[in-house]
C-alpha cells in the first residue's frame, strides 16, 4: 500500500507529469545531480534512471532515519552543506530542490542561494508560490497538522530575479494541483 501511494497517489497532489517534462529538458546532459529534499528518494530514483546520473541526495530527515537505498548511483547525505563542499564547479552539475525552501529559515536560504548559483549550471526548484493566499494557507495548514513543520513564504519572482542577475536564463511554470499553487523554476547557464 505504501509503494502504491508513493508512486501513484503522489500524482493526486503533485503535478508529477508536468515536473518530469520540465526536468527532462533541463537535465538531459547533467551527470551529477543533487536532490535537495530527497525524502523517500522518489525523485532521486527517477533522476538516476532517467539520466544515468550520479545522485547526491540530501534530506535533514536522514539524521533520524535513513531510507532503504538499493541504487548505487544514489549517495545519501543529511546535510546539504556537506554535498556543496564536494561539488566541483568544473563539472556540469544540476540541483533539484523540491518542496524544501518553504521549510528553510530565510537567512539560511539567503546564504545558500549564492553558493548554489556558483556551483550549478542547472537549478530546478519546485515549491509553493506564496502569492496565492488560499493555496499558501492550505499548504501551511497541511504542514502544521501532518508534518508538524514550519512554513516560510516563497516567492518565485524573487528567486528568478536573483538568478537572472547571476547570469541564468530562468523559466517559471505555474502548476496548480488541487488547491496547491505549485511552481517550477528552471534556471540554466
Amino acid at each position: 500500500m505504501y509503494n502504491f501511494l508513493k508512486y501513484h497517489g503522489r500524482k493526486l497532489v503533485l503535478p508529477v507529469d508536468e515536473m518530469k517534462s520540465e526536468i527532462k529538458h533541463a537535465m538531459y546532459d547533467v551527470r551529477n545531480i543533487v536532490d535537495f529534499g530527497s525524502g523517500t528518494l522518489f525523485w532521486s530514483k527517477y533522476l538516476a534512471e532517467k539520466f544515468n546520473a550520479n545522485i547526491l541526495a540530501a534530506d535533514i530527515s536522514y539524521t533520524l532515519h535513513m531510507p532503504h537505498n538499493d541504487n548505487s548511483q544514489i549517495t545519501l547525505y543529511s546535510d546539504i552543506n556537506e554535498i556543496l563542499s564536494v561539488i566541483s564547479p568544473y563539472e556540469k552539475n544540476g540541483i533539484f530542490i523540491c518542496d524544501v525552501i518553504h521549510h528553510l529559515a530565510p537567512d539560511f536560504w539567503e546564504e545558500l542561494l549564492p553558493r548554489i548559483s556558483e556551483l550549478f549550471d542547472v537549478i530546478i526548484i519546485k515549491d509553493i508560490d506564496s502569492k496565492y493566499k488560499f493555496g499558501n494557507f492550505c499548504s501551511r495548514l497541511h504542514d502544521r497538522l501532518i508534518n508538524f513543520t514550519n512554513f516560510e513564504n516563497v516567492y518565485p519572482v524573487k528567486i528568478e530575479s536573483y538568478l537572472s542577475n547571476a547570469g541564468f536564463q530562468v523559466k517559471i511554470t505555474k502548476m496548480h494541483k488541487l488547491w496547491y499553487p505549485h511552481f517550477m523554476l528552471v534556471a540554466t547557464k
